[in-house]
C-alpha cells in the first residue's frame, strides 16, 4: 500500500490490515485514531509522525525509526518494536501490553502508566 492508497483509506474511515509499509518514508503523517492490525512497519522511518490513540495491535516496528513520534494512549498490545529507534518518542498513557522491546531502547522516550512489555 503507498501512501497515498493509505491517506485514502483513511478518509473513508478503513481499518487498515495486514498492509506493508515496511522501509517506506512515512515521516511528518499524521495516523492519528487510524486502526491498523497486523501491518509491517518494520524499517519505516515514522519520525515525527502522530499516532496519538491509534490502534497499533499486533504490528511490527523492528528497525523502525520513530524518533520524535507521538503514540500517546495508542493501543501497541503484541508489537514487535525490537531495535526500534525511540528517541524523544511520547509513548505516555500507551497500552504496551505483551509488547516486544528492548529496555535500553526505551531511553530518551517519554514514558507515563504502567509498562508491562517483554524484553527481548
Amino acid at each position: 500500500m503507498t501512501l497515498q492508497e493509505l491517506l485514502n483509506a483513511m478518509q473513508q474511515g478503513q481499518v487498515i490490515h495486514g498492509e506493508d509499509f515496511s522501509g517506506q518514508d512515512l515521516s511528518e503523517q499524521d495516523f492519528s485514531k487510524v486502526k491498523f492490525s497486523a501491518c509491517n512497519f518494520s524499517g519505516a522511518n515514522l519520525r515525527n509522525t502522530r499516532m496519538v490513540r491509534a490502534g497499533l495491535r499486533g504490528c511490527n516496528f523492528a528497525k523502525a525509526d520513530l524518533r520524535g513520534a507521538n503514540l500517546s494512549e495508542s493501543d501497541l498490545m503484541g508489537a514487535d518494536l525490537t531495535g526500534a529507534r525511540l528517541r524523544r518518542a511520547n509513548l505516555t498513557s500507551s497500552n504496551r501490553i505483551g509488547t516486544k522491546i528492548q529496555k535500553w531502547g526505551l531511553k530518551g522516550a517519554y514514558i507515563t502508566g504502567p509498562t508491562a512489555y517483554m524484553d527481548e
